[in-house]
């Protein structure tokens, strides 16, 4: 198993995810694509490890929001990996942003509301003015294209890359665990989490961090998920930042294991 960041994720005022490849079994695996504006850093940092377009096979995607998935359209021969629930809930959205005919989607703001009660007004409206620039990928959700594997629980990529579930910040969200095989398995820190917006920022590792609750669908489920994840891994790559190794609250060293 070779695990690399590809590229660290970036917060606010600007929102774009992080990239990690995971290599195992003969498989080239993605979590997540960031956002469109990064898709000539990505492309980079993939020919930087020998691989190109075609080599990437799967892509897990933690969850549909548009600083996450800009860049699925790049890889022509990937599946995207994703859970049902949250697949479900953006073809519901997406056939709703092609019914509001007015000129800045203006109801659509509301809509999201009814389902994320503590989210704040100007993320709302972010979201639906960013779905504009991603639109083909999102018309692909609301088609039910083949290319998506629709998950309900967990499910193995290989022997050595777990999808688990991780709900809150939405219904469906998913993280990734790369298992580094039996002879680390000797404890819960062998392993390495990559947690898309479970765990978004380095920030939210440590006492208080409890701040990015307001960018959650269910806040209440996302405290109980980041309890339960920051008890069990040490190293994680966060959403939108680069690997931490939590004992320290730093960045740490780019984990390869072999």
């Amino acid at each position: 198993m070779d695990v690399t960041v590809l590229l660290p994720g970036g917060f606010f005022p600007r929102l774009f995810s992080s990239v990690t490849l995971l290599r195992s079994e003969g498989r080239n695996v993605l979590v997540d694509t960031s956002g469109p504006e990064q898709a000539g850093a990505l492309m980079a940092a993939l020919a930087g490890q020998g691989l190109g377009r075609k080599d990437v096979d799967t892509i897990v995607t933690t969850h549909l929001h548009y600083d996450h998935c800009g860049g699925h359209l790049l890889f022509p021969k990937a599946r995207y990996v994703v859970s049902a629930e949250d697949h479900a809930d953006t073809a519901t959205f997406m056939s709703s942003y092609h019914a509001d005919l007015s000129p800045e989607k203006s109801t659509l703001p509301a809509l999201l509301r009814v389902r994320h009660d503590v989210i704040k007004d100007y993320y709302l409206r972010s979201i639906v003015r960013e779905v504009g620039r991603n639109l083909e990928f999102y018309d692909l959700v609301r088609h039910g294209d083949p290319r998506f594997v629709l998950l309900e629980g967990r499910h193995w990529v290989t022997s050595e890359i777990e999808v688990v579930p991780t709900p809150g910040h939405t219904r469906g969200h998913l993280s990734v665990v790369a298992h580094r095989g039996p002879e680390h398995a000797r404890g819960p820190h062998a392993d390495l989490l990559i947690a898309g917006d479970a765990l978004a920022t380095r920030g939210v590792m440590g006492p208080g961090g409890n701040e990015n609750g307001h960018l959650a669908m269910d806040a209440r489920q996302y405290q109980r998920t980041r309890r339960l994840l920051l008890d069990r891994y040490r190293f994680i790559v966060p959403g939108h930042d680069m690997l931490v190794d939590t004992a320290v609250a730093a960045p740490a060293a780019e984990a390869a294991a072999s």
